[in-house]
């Protein structure tokens, strides 16, 4: 499901509201609190109305535009013409999906869900065999597209609930489904973190408190400029040796799951103008 090299659009552009400083080890992310509810029936089905809309499907053309432009080597910020994009034709896959991210209040030790809300995400292709997936946030009483990304991860694991709820522990890029008080892994990441049979809810909290409670914002390891990538099994890493920005606590600081989310796909993701 996922690419060796993600791609997503830029953070200004997009309204992301995320700046990333590559090689630092370093992200400033903002945006709406962590909400631990799902958004109701009218609200998926406000969201849909808004992903199939022309400008949601023009801006998905463009980003396939630009990506092709990044790979060759090209410059991404010049304009794309009405025949480059009526040429992605491009079309959504499945249903829109909540997606939930690892909750901050759960990690701090606090009464509260394992996974807060972060977003809502379908799925899409081009003609010409690309895939991307669009993030929707709330804006005032509607829906509008956040974000638009390369590869189907916030889509595509979202679909394998199977009545429980999956969510992502963003830090250290792992999908897990919670169903029947246990926390399974849904992809290899994740598997490493918690086992072929997975965890309790309980067991999952103390591993999480163990990779981050001591590493929240305002703690004195984020101080210390010690901040660095994260690893399934111990939780922290080595510094970052200038190969690319790391994810980092901040992540779950008072930005929220939403940023938390967003902070870390544009880490680990080059972006490209939307």
């Amino acid at each position: 499901m996922r690419a060796s090299a993600k791609l997503a659009a830029g953070a200004v552009t997009a309204g992301l509201g995320v700046t990333m400083f590559a090689g630092t080890g370093t992200a400033l992310a903002a945006g709406p609190a962590p909400s631990p509810a799902a958004p109701s029936p009218a609200d998926t089905a406000a969201a849909a109305k808004v992903a199939a809309a022309p400008a949601a499907k023009d801006r998905l053309a463009t980003f396939f535009v630009h990506l092709d432009q990044h790979q060759h080597g090209k410059l991404t910020s010049q304009a794309v013409g009405k025949a480059a994009k009526a040429a992605k034709a491009p079309e959504l896959d499945g249903a829109v999906r909540p997606v939930y991210t690892l909750n901050p209040a759960f990690v701090k030790g606090q009464d509260a869900p394992v996974a807060a809300f972060a977003y809502l995400a379908v799925g899409a292709h081009s003609a010409t065999g690309q895939h991307a997936t669009m993030w929707l946030t709330r804006q005032g009483k509607g829906w509008t597209v956040m974000n638009v990304i390369s590869g189907t991860d916030e889509a595509a694991y979202p679909a394998r609930a199977g009545g429980g709820t999956v969510f992502t522990e963003p830090q250290i890029n792992a999908w897990y489904r919670l169903k029947d008080g246990r926390v399974t892994g849904l992809n290899p990441t994740a598997t490493t973190s918690v086992g072929k049979r997975g965890v309790t809810v309980a067991a999952y909290r103390a591993l999480v408190r163990t990779r981050y409670a001591d590493k929240m914002p305002g703690s004195s390891y984020q101080r210390s400029g010690r901040l660095g990538g994260y690893t399934p099994r111990t939780g922290v890493g080595k510094r970052g040796d200038g190969g690319g920005a790391a994810p980092l606590l901040s992540a779950l600081g008072a930005g929220g799951a939403l940023a938390a989310a967003a902070g870390i796909v544009a880490a680990r993701r080059r972006r490209v103008p939307g």
